[in-house]
């Protein structure tokens, strides 16, 4: 398992117990897995054009899936992150990620190498409401 952004967003790993550890991997290896089928499979032969895909994250903390989608040119057609109110607080960063927590929006504002990933029309909007509709990748 190698994440290249990961380290962007966590600056100390926490240290857990090896069964917990197994527990998140084992999670992340089974959804991963599913996502990559979802993203690679495509529309009956009857149909005609590219199938356009959405991925909903909830819960998305500081995942980096959609960084690593990016990397190996998978990226769906949208792309939404939300998570709880208290970890999201006011900042709402969207574009192709639609919504992340206002900390990882924050570290994404001020990173070269995550900023250029989501696309020079991301925006910051501050509000009340968690939620926030996302925008389109062409």
């Amino acid at each position: 398992m190698k994440d290249d952004y990961i380290h962007l967003f966590v600056r100390r790993p926490v240290r857990r117990s090896p069964i917990i550890n197994r527990g998140y991997f084992a999670r992340w290896a089974a959804l991963r897995k599913l996502l990559y089928q979802f993203l690679s499979c495509e529309r009956d032969a009857k149909e005609q054009g590219h199938a356009k895909k959405q991925i909903l994250s909830l819960g998305a903390g500081f995942d980096t899936t959609y960084f690593q989608l990016q990397d190996e040119g998978k990226a769906p057609y949208i792309y939404v992150e939300l998570d709880f109110k208290e970890v999201q607080v006011q900042n709402i960063l969207t574009n192709l990620m639609g919504v992340v927590t206002s900390k990882k929006a924050a570290i994404i504002e001020t990173c070269s190498q995550l900023r250029d990933k989501v696309g020079a029309t991301a925006s910051i909007s501050r509000g009340k409401h968690p939620f926030l509709a996302s925008a389109t990748n062409s």
